[in-house]
């Protein structure tokens, strides 16, 4: 049975990059994003940095994670900046675990509204459906955002 945990250290960055590379969706500089995103984390800790984690761990490996924390431009909303799950997990209903955890932990910390950023791309179709019957709502489409045919959409829910 998996459980989650809110912590984070400097052994999980390598499986971190390993989760993220497993699913084919992010590009390089993506992951170097988010892994930045861990460095931070592990240096500063979790309030200082500004950045929260979950991790899903599975007969002692972390096997997902997510990743938020407080938008700087207000009082109440925050961003999901990450949310995988190591490919030959997936279709497991882990995602919704991590992201009802993540959706917990948010409003324990005073937050209202969760804002998502994903891909236009067909690729994306499976994230796009998931966070929809997760009860996120579409709330805008940036046309172009990341590359030519590649737009931004950005999901809302309020808690």
């Amino acid at each position: 049975m998996a459980e989650i945990s809110f912590e984070i250290t400097a052994d999980d960055r390598p499986v971190l990059e390993a989760i993220l590379k497993s699913s084919g969706y992010f590009y390089d500089f993506e992951v170097e994003v988010a892994l930045s995103l861990a460095d931070e984390t592990i240096e500063k800790g979790q309030e200082k940095s500004g950045y929260y984690w979950i991790r899903l761990i599975e007969e002692g490996k972390v096997i997902g994670f997510a990743n938020f924390g407080l938008n700087p431009s207000s009082v109440h909303s925050y961003d999901l900046y990450w949310i995988a799950i190591m490919e030959e997990h997936r279709q497991k209903r882990y995602g919704s675990l991590i992201l009802k955890n993540a959706e917990e932990r948010i409003k324990s910390l005073g937050g209202k509204i969760v804002w998502i950023e994903t891909s236009g791309r067909p690729l994306y179709e499976p994230t796009r459906g998931f966070y929809l019957r997760n009860g996120y709502e579409l709330e805008a489409t940036l046309r172009d955002f990341y590359g030519p045919g590649d737009a931004k959409l950005v999901y809302r829910k309020e808690l």
